[in-house]
């Protein structure tokens, strides 16, 4: 597959966990590659912001997050 972030010919990132839309979309158009640099980076976002993905807000904030990394379109463009 081609990713949607770096462009290359990749393995997919397969199952990520995440529900609905975003976590299908990833699947389909994320590398594994940059699905790992992601969650890497995803604990930083996370304290940089003060986010509490357990709050709805937050967590909604953090998709939003997860989509401007992997360079996705925002939900209100796909």
């Amino acid at each position: 597959m081609r990713c949607a972030r770096c462009g290359l010919e990749r393995e997919g990132a397969g199952k990520v966990g995440l529900p609905g839309a975003l976590g299908a979309e990833i699947e389909a158009r994320i590398c594994a590659v940059c699905w790992k640099e992601w969650l890497d980076t995803q604990v930083r976002v996370i304290n940089h912001y003060g986010l509490r993905p357990a709050q709805r807000e937050d967590r909604d904030k953090l998709y939003e997050l997860t989509r401007d990394f992997l360079q996705l379109a925002p939900v209100s463009e796909v």
